[in-house]
């Protein structure tokens, strides 16, 4: 084994990794996947690993005392798996457990490298005072060999707060973000379809996107609103309360999960999506939709408009939405292209050989 990756078991993993042992050596790779969503059945390889601590759906002091029982035990599979390896890719860098082992163990911080997912590098941000733990984590995420994100912003980012001194890697990392090749069959409708944010979770915002909406709520519309994963129940009723009460029998909450090609099938169904994060999130459906040709609205500051503006792609704003329109086809096209060029499997098999590699 050469190289190793620490992750958590999300919708974009399975892809991952048959696209890692399609293309590169089974032998050199092993994952290792930690928690992350157990409504998703990891793939069955011989280089995958699954770790499920014991309670974890548990709530309050005893599911923390269970944690903190099995953490030797974690420990040792981990640094059993990280002393074989030449490279440890962590696949964020977000889980306290890894934090303080990397801490613990800091010799591996010499071939650890941070692939940055977004929550665990905006978490800085929501710091209220410098504690214990985080000048922890600001010595072990400032001193991993190598950063992997395909926004050069973040990197940036990640040298502003974390005084970074590692080796930047561009790369768009996943399978999930690559040109998708869609047959787009013209349905007949007669609505506006709009998806707005990708997930249940807080950080996309929903109440903001509803309230700019509303004034379009006696338009000929349909909004879509992605709750199947993520999120605590309170706060998805919260937001079916509130875009039931605003838009009336046009508002749609997804509840279940989709399957990969009934949800691009779904995507390629809409006009529009509007995504009002804060932080860079969603770039596999950005990147999805803009190769279906649809317009999408992105707050202004956030890393992923402005990489996007860098490439040439168009997209709208959500600070300055006045008309719910979408782009025009030659637009919408040439948005088409240059996710093709840019996003191309070749790209990513270039991108990931370089990494493992240099």
């Amino acid at each position: 084994m050469k190289y190793l990756h620490i992750m958590r078991n999300d919708k974009f993993i399975n892809p991952f990794i048959e696209f890692i042992n399609k293309n590169f050596s089974k032998e050199e790779n092993a994952f290792f996947i930690m928690e992350g969503l157990e409504t998703i059945e990891v793939i069955n390889e011989k280089n995958v690993k699954r770790y499920i601590s014991k309670g974890r759906n548990l709530k309050g002091v005893l599911k923390k005392i269970l944690l903190f029982l099995q953490i030797p035990i974690l420990y040792i599979k981990l640094f059993n798996y990280c002393k074989k390896s030449e490279k440890i890719f962590f696949h964020a860098l977000a889980d306290p457990r890894l934090i303080f082992f990397l801490y613990i163990f800091r010799f591996f911080l010499k071939k650890t490298y941070w692939i940055i997912w977004g929550g665990d590098l905006y978490s800085y941000n929501e710091r209220k005072k410098k504690s214990v733990f985080h000048t922890i984590e600001d010595y072990v995420k400032g001193n991993a060999k190598g950063y992997i994100s395909y926004m050069d912003g973040e990197f940036r980012l990640a040298k502003k707060w974390f005084k970074a001194k590692g080796k930047f890697y561009r790369s768009f990392t996943y399978p999930s973000n690559l040109y998708k090749e869609v047959d787009l069959k013209k349905t007949e409708k007669n609505e506006l379809w709009i998806q707005i944010g990708n997930s249940a979770d807080s950080s996309n915002n929903h109440f903001e996107i509803l309230e700019k909406l509303s004034k379009f709520k006696d338009m000929n519309i349909k909004l879509f609103c992605i709750l199947s994963y993520g999120g605590s129940e309170e706060y998805k009723k919260q937001v079916i309360g509130r875009g039931s009460e605003l838009f009336k029998d046009k508002f749609f909450p997804i509840l279940n999960f989709m399957e990969f090609k009934e949800y691009m099938s779904f995507l390629s169904s809409l006009d529009i999506a509007i995504f009002a994060h804060n932080r860079q999130q969603a770039f596999g459906n950005i990147s999805s939709l803009l190769s279906m040709k649809k317009t999408v609205y992105l707050k202004e500051e956030v890393i992923t408009y402005k990489t996007l503006k860098e490439i040439g792609i168009e997209v709208k704003s959500f600070d300055r939405l006045i008309n719910l329109e979408k782009f025009d086809e030659n637009i919408l096209e040439n948005n088409r292209r240059i996710i093709k060029e840019n996003f191309s499997e070749e790209k990513l098999i270039e991108q990931w050989k370089n990494i493992f590699e240099n």
